[in-house]
């Protein structure tokens, strides 16, 4: 008898879960849902005039090209507060920016993006806002870069296909709404202490992915070489900034694998000039610059901090030049 009460009491349990959440789902009654990030390159006149073959390089700018996924294209805060228009202000007239970040950019979608419009703007400094998640939507090694850089066309952002690990979580997920909300917020909680699970996305790009024996990072190493190669033709400087998960700024340990593997290959490429951007945010209390504990995206106060530091160094080029 007791055994089934308590089977009872556990499906009931489970139910009104079950039922609470996906209320919940539909009409978000306890404001869970995340803000909706559009997922596209902000539309403006020099990128119509750059895709359309009608822009006319001027000698007096310095042209920069931003290229990265919603990090750095201002996810979850105001346009005006964004790193590209923060970058502009500091610069002043002098600059010319020409931003295609994306949200949801992967490194190949970053590599494509720089392949079209590198040709057409000609840029002086190329920004890559480097996120260590854009390595999961890679494609094996590069054959061919032709169709890319010949095309007439804005790339569009390559499809994001689950691994069969992923498709069997999701079918899981829906089919129980609670089983996925306390595995999610579970993970979210003990990682924003500095606690992984050793199983999941998380766990295996940090653990498991930034290793020579995994195809995408050899990948990434060989699109991260092309584009040093083309800069260095065009005497044009490759920046690439790594940037951190904001909300486990403390907690920058977890990254250890993929920071010292990023910088080993740095340290053989002598065309790219690297920051870490976790660097920049040392003894910072993770609160001063995050969205959220549960979200990685900076602030408005980071991208400040981020336009900052990549103006003082674009200063010292040009006066060194």
């Amino acid at each position: 008898m007791k055994v089934f009460k308590f089977f009872l009491c556990f499906c009931l349990f489970f139910l009104v879960g079950e039922l609470i959440i996906r209320i919940d789902l539909k009409y978000d009654l306890l404001n869970n849902k995340p803000g909706i990030i559009e997922v596209k390159i902000e539309a403006s006149e020099l990128k119509n005039n750059v895709e359309q073959g009608n822009f006319i390089p001027n000698s007096n700018q310095t042209r920069i090209l931003i290229i990265g996924d919603s990090y750095i294209h201002g996810g979850g805060i105001s346009s005006e507060d964004k790193f590209s228009k923060k970058l502009s202000a500091l610069l002043k007239e002098d600059a010319l920016i020409l931003d295609v970040s994306r949200p949801s950019n992967s490194t190949l979608d970053n590599y494509n993006s720089f392949m079209f419009y590198q040709e057409k703007f000609k840029p002086h400094f190329v920004f890559w806002a480097y996120n260590f998640n854009d390595i999961l939507y890679t494609l094996p090694i590069i054959t061919s870069s032709k169709k890319t850089e010949k095309t007439k066309l804005p790339p569009k952002r390559i499809n994001k296909k689950k691994n069969n690990l992923k498709k069997y979580v999701s079918q899981l997920y829906s089919f129980s709404e609670l089983t996925r909300y306390l595995s999610s917020n579970l993970q979210k909680q003990l990682k924003f202490k500095g606690i992984v699970i050793p199983l999941g996305e998380f766990y295996q790009l940090t653990q498991k992915t930034y290793l020579e024996s995994n195809e995408k990072w050899r990948d990434t190493k060989k699109k991260l070489d092309r584009v040093s190669q083309i800069c260095k033709k065009n005497q044009s400087q490759f920046i690439l900034y790594r940037m951190p998960e904001f909300n486990l700024l403390n907690h920058s340990s977890l990254f250890t694998i993929v920071d010292n593997e990023i910088l080993s290959y740095i340290n053989k490429n002598d065309d790219i000039v690297y920051y870490n951007g976790i660097k920049d945010f040392e003894n910072e209390v993770a609160s001063k610059f995050m969205l959220s504990k549960y979200d990685g995206h900076p602030n408005e106060l980071a991208h400040l901090r981020i336009a900052k530091k990549i103006a003082a160094h674009i200063n010292r080029e040009k006066n060194n030049r």
